[in-house]
């Protein structure tokens, strides 16, 4: 008798574990279904909204394209007036080395008149030969040193007239963007303004 009860018990419990052991999967699976069709639920909220119920979203995304409009205009103006700074300091650049070519000349000119002077003197048969030679060659050694520099300054003229051509045209091509982007600002602001109007009809 003891022994069919202790077989009973065993069975009832096999049964028992056998029966959690199915239902368990089934929670799960029932638990993760209903969180899905949540998030199905949480995405699709907005779409699910009526179009007339959309006004204020609309005016604020309305808000949101000017706001962008006005951070591009102010991005381009940025770039524009860092051109403009540029070519200030560039053209600034190019006038001082006009003024120093300037300068050059004037010593050159000078020293010319310098070498004329001594070879008149030489030609004349004035003054110590050997120290007239020395002298022409000492002047005409410095016109040379004036001439290199003369010829250095041209180059760096040369050099800034092409740098600012470039410059203008950048500035050229920016200033057309930042009349662009002025145009998306006013296009924004119109269509607001306009679909004020019509909510308020």
């Amino acid at each position: 008798m003891k022994r069919f009860m202790t077989i009973s018990w065993v069975v009832l419990i096999t049964i028992f574990f056998a029966a959690g052991c199915v239902t368990t999967p089934l929670t799960k699976s029932s638990s993760s279904s209903s969180s899905s069709s949540t998030k199905k639920a949480k995405k699709g909220t907005y779409s699910q909204v009526p179009a007339s119920m959309r006004a204020d979203v609309k005016e604020v995304q309305f808000d949101v394209k000017l706001a962008k409009d006005k951070q591009k205009l102010a991005d381009e103006k940025v770039k524009l007036a860092d051109l403009k700074k540029e070519r200030a300091i560039l053209g600034s650049k190019y006038a001082q080395y006009n003024k120093k070519l300037a300068d050059i000349l004037v010593q050159k000119n000078e020293m010319i008149v310098e070498v004329k002077k001594a070879e008149a003197i030489d030609n004349a048969g004035l003054g110590d030969k050997e120290d007239n030679i020395k002298q022409i060659a000492n002047l005409k050694t410095k016109e040379l040193d004036i001439t290199t520099d003369e010829i250095k300054i041209k180059a760096d003229i040369d050099t800034t007239k092409v740098k600012l051509k470039k410059l203008d045209k950048q500035i050229r091509t920016q200033e057309k963007k930042v009349t662009k982007a002025g145009r998306g600002t006013k296009k924004s602001k119109s269509s607001k303004k306009s679909k004020k109007v019509s909510k308020k009809k």
